[in-house]
Order: C-alpha cells, then sequence, then structure tokens
C-alpha cells in the first residue's frame, strides 16, 4: 500500500474523517485506492480517495483554502508555491483528492 505523506497536519485535517489534499497529479491517485496516511513518519490511518478533481491554482477559492489548509486563499496559494518552488503554475494543474478514513 502506497503512502500519503505529510509535514503539516493543515488544518488538523488528518485527525478528521474525510479530508482534502491538493497535490501535483500522480499516476498513483486512482478512484478507490488506499493509502496510509503519515505525518512525518507517524501512521495516522488509512484512506480511500473518494474524489479526484483537477484544478489549476487560480481556481483556488476560499472554500477549498480553509478547509485544506485551515488559511485564506492567497495565503493557501502561497503555502502551495512554497511546498513547489519550482513548479511553473501557469503550465501545471494541481489535483484535489478527497480522503475518506477507513
Amino acid at each position: 500500500m502506497d503512502q500519503l505523506n505529510f509535514s503539516t497536519n493543515w488544518n488538523n485535517k488528518l485527525d478528521c474523517t474525510a479530508f482534502t489534499t491538493l497535490r501535483l497529479p500522480n499516476e498513483k491517485y486512482k478512484l478507490g485506492e488506499l493509502f496510509q496516511i503519515t505525518l512525518n513518519g507517524v501512521e495516522k490511518g488509512i484512506g480511500r480517495i473518494i474524489s479526484i478533481t483537477y484544478i489549476n491554482i487560480d481556481n483556488i477559492n476560499e472554500y477549498i483554502a480553509r478547509l485544506d489548509t485551515g488559511y485564506s486563499t492567497d495565503e493557501c496559494k502561497v503555502i502551495i508555491r512554497n511546498i513547489y518552488p519550482t513548479i511553473d503554475f501557469t503550465q501545471q494543474p494541481l489535483v484535489l483528492l478527497l480522503i475518506g478514513k477507513i
């Protein structure tokens, strides 16, 4: 089983039964796929991908930003750009995953 690794528990989302995560697209993200969820190497449970949505960074709205990170739209975009400093987001979409713990 693949891992879904986190370095920060944004908005304490990893303590919830369902949460979102914004990431670069990856072939391992498939509907129904199971992942071991870890926070800095500590297991936080097993999650299943419930929904996958592709989104451009400019389309992150307040709803997505606050639920995913706990921060405003602008702050969320800064966080994403800091996580992926070499990515040109005018060319690269993100994937918004909805994860449900099992």
